[in-house]
Order: structure tokens, then sequence, then C-alpha cells
């Protein structure tokens, strides 16, 4: 059964196993994820992607219609 309290589990560096990761570890794997993501970052946005959000930028700016029945 999980406890509500905290524990040392909740430190940085420390596993859901309670096992420690040493500081170079997880420094190398943050450096490798940050190298990851900015890669991913630096992607071109496919053009389907850029249509999708040109029609909900299109159907945002459009004022909304009241239901048939009520006045603004």
């Amino acid at each position: 059964m999980m406890s509500s309290s905290s524990s040392d589990n909740d430190r940085p560096g420390h596993g859901t196993n309670g096992k420690f990761v040493e500081p170079k570890l997880q420094a190398h794997i943050g450096q490798k994820l940050r190298e990851y993501y900015d890669h991913l970052a630096a992607e071109p946005v496919p053009d389907r992607f850029k249509a999708l959000l040109d029609q909900l930028e299109n159907a945002e700016a459009k004022p909304a219609k009241p239901p048939v029945g009520e006045t603004e």
C-alpha cells in the first residue's frame, strides 16, 4: 500500500525502488534528453499540421453564431 507521506524516494536522485542514481549519471541522462528534445524542436512542422493549425486559427477568428432562437 502506498503512503501519502513524504519519503527519501521523493528527493531528486532517488528512484521508485529506493536506489540512488549517481549525480554524474543524472547529468548525463539530462544532457542526452536535452539534446534529443532540442533536435526534435528544430524539426520543421509537417505541412499537414500547419494546415490543421491554420484551420483552427480561422475557426477561432470567426465570431460564434448564437444557437437558433437565441439573441446576443
